[in-house]
């Protein structure tokens, strides 16, 4: 694959990808992370002596550090975001000169020094509220109710009205499952991990539905996309499958099945900004995509992890965004 540029390569997403494209002995992989969050590089630290992976400490705003790295390079895979509703409300100001102001800078700089293929990750939030009779299509219309989304909307059409440089943007369900650099605050990990410490889970909006995919499924999307850059070029794909849509009623019913003393606490909440069911096959039709893990394997997979201490303090700032 030559060489592949990611930013925001110590993060939750980023750690599984640049694994799954050093597996490749022709790919080079330059990440880029400032390590300014409470994780640092945790994500890639296990590799950092990887004679194909160099990790380079900058801030994505400094879009003329980041030049001489993407010149000429095969691809850029762009995942460095303030990522999630409260991070995004936290700091507006940062949120928008990260997510949207560099995004632009570096779309620009891609396309100025000849990146082969720009792979925007962006997120199925951008939906907001749909019928939840219907699975929602790449298609569809995007109702973004938090900033979080705004900016990946605003990003989105930016690259895709971009005509010299070869993009696919990559709107990811909400990520799960246990990753080199873990996150405890998107709901299949929160719910698993605070069903198993305290027996008791209290439940927002039981009745909403979302859709989920694994991270590692989420990186090896990504791959795929690069690795047939002849029909992804161009195209917008949902990254998921479109079986795992669940309401967090099904999750926490799931989570009972596995430890049976579990206790729910409802709380009534008549509207939520975001409720929709997606559809994932233009991937699956197009580039042959499929998932190899689901929310009861996931699930699964971060209880075993936890039985077994790897997770002593999953309240500290480096499992949280």
């Amino acid at each position: 694959m030559g060489k592949v540029v990611v930013t925001g390569a110590g993060g939750y997403v980023g750690g599984s990808l640049i694994r799954r494209l050093l597996d490749d002995p022709d790919t080079e992989v330059v990440g880029v992370d400032s390590c300014a969050m409470a994780h640092g590089a945790e994500g890639v630290r296990e590799i950092l002596q990887h004679p194909r992976f160099t990790l380079v400490r900058e801030d994505v705003r400094n879009t003329d550090a980041l030049v001489p790295l993407i010149k000429g390079a095969d691809a850029v895979v762009h995942l460095a975001a303030i990522v999630g509703d409260p991070a995004g409300r936290r700091d507006p100001d940062t949120t928008r000169a990260v997510n949207i102001d560099a995004s632009a800078a570096l779309i620009d700089a891609s396309r100025d020094n000849k990146v082969g293929h720009f792979v925007f990750v962006s997120t199925c939030s951008n939906y907001g509220v749909s019928d939840s009779n219907t699975l929602v299509t790449e298609d569809g219309e995007l109702n973004p109710v938090s900033l979080y989304a705004e900016t990946k909307v605003a990003v989105e059409k930016r690259l895709l009205d971009e005509k010299e440089l070869p993009a696919t943007v990559c709107r990811f369900a909400t990520v799960y499952g246990v990753a080199p650099r873990m996150r405890f605050d998107l709901t299949v990990n929160q719910f698993a991990i605070e069903a198993f410490r305290d027996g008791v889970l209290e439940i927002y909006g039981e009745q909403f539905w979302r859709p989920y995919v694994h991270v590692d499924d989420a990186a090896a999307g990504i791959q795929l996309v690069l690795s047939k850059p002849d029909v992804s070029v161009g195209r917008v794909y949902n990254v998921g499958n479109s079986g795992e849509n669940y309401t967090k009623r099904m999750i926490f019913d799931l989570l009972k099945e596995r430890l049976p003393e579990l206790e729910g606490k409802w709380v009534n909440v008549d509207e939520d900004p975001r409720s929709y069911k997606v559809s994932f096959e233009r991937i699956r039709d197009e580039l042959g995509y499929e998932t190899a893990w689901d929310v009861p394997s996931g699930l699964d997979q971060v209880l075993d992890q936890a039985r077994v201490g790897a997770f002593p303090d999953p309240e500290a700032g480096r499992f949280r965004n």
